[in-house]
């Protein structure tokens, strides 16, 4: 199966596990799997990778990216007959 990968922005409390978010826009690095969404006694979240060498903070209503993978199901030119 071949995908194609979208990024959008959603909010950092719309965050769940599994995601694949970067904080700091559509770069080519920074990417992580979120394992776990904490939330603080002060409404900000703590997102963590699985291995806990990678986390941030958001407030509920900072933009994060957030990588959507569709199943591409054409390929990338016409047919050649």
């Amino acid at each position: 199966m071949r995908s194609h990968i979208e990024i959008i922005q959603i909010r950092a409390s719309d965050v769940l596990s599994g995601d694949v978010i970067n904080k700091f826009g559509p770069n080519r690095s920074g990417w992580i799997e979120v394992a776990n969404l904490e939330q603080l006694q002060n409404g900000s979240y703590v997102v963590h990778d699985e291995v806990g060498s990678d986390s941030f903070t958001a407030v509920g209503y900072d933009l994060v990216w957030l990588q959507v993978v569709h199943e591409l199901l054409y390929n990338s030119h016409l047919p050649v007959d």
